[in-house]
């Protein structure tokens, strides 16, 4: 079974700055219990070993994880182009931003997560995240639709060919009859059986 990942967009910093340490705490406390819960593997770019450029990682993390999280506090420009960016792709996307600071006007309108990581209120900050994360658990991403079309249209061009093999058959043997003799098979994109053409001119209900 494919992993789900659900990638994590946020200010990093060095190592044993304040950036860095809240944003370990959000990951820890935070974001990994959730994605835990749900069956996701968090992950952030500081965490993944890769070969490939850095930027290239994200742009691909943000192309195909099936979840992102985008911690918008201290509004680091990086984590609002990463943000709209996957935005832009139209896939799912939960902001969340430190309970006191402001959303700038042109994402106010996101349905974004408070969050406070205080004893009292962590709690609801990790209902809140997981009930915006369940509110995309039927999205289906484009490539896992593209892999069921293309499943559907095997399966549909397998059982023409059973199907019209069984006709061969039938009239070897000359024991069919005349809707089975005078007509091939083929399936609808659902996998109905639907009549598409006949061999011989004789009426389908004589």
């Amino acid at each position: 079974m494919t992993e789900r990942i659900c990638f994590i967009v946020t200010a990093i910093g060095e190592s044993g700055t304040e950036t860095r340490d809240r944003a370990d705490e959000v990951f820890s406390y935070l974001i990994a219990p959730v994605c835990e819960e749900l069956g996701y593997k968090p992950v952030r770019v500081d965490q993944v070993d890769a070969v490939d450029n850095i930027n290239e990682t994200i742009i691909n993390y943000l192309k195909t994880a099936p979840m992102v999280v985008a911690d918008m506090t201290g509004h680091n420009p990086n984590a609002f182009y990463e943000l709209g960016f996957r935005q832009a792709k139209e896939l799912p996307l939960v902001p969340i931003i430190q309970a006191g600071n402001g959303l700038p006007f042109d994402v106010i309108s996101q349905r974004t997560v408070f969050y406070n990581l205080s004893v009292g209120k962590i709690e609801q900050s990790k209902k809140d995240l997981k009930a915006k994360m369940k509110s995309f658990e039927n999205f289906e991403m484009p490539e896992n639709r593209a892999e069921r079309d293309l499943t559907l249209e095997d399966l549909n061009d397998n059982l023409n060919k059973k199907l019209n093999k069984i006709l061969n058959l039938l009239e070897k043997q000359q024991s069919y009859s005349p809707l089975v003799h005078t007509h091939d098979f083929e399936t609808s994109h659902d996998g109905k059986v639907i009549i598409t053409r006949t061999r011989k001119n004789r009426p389908l209900f004589p």
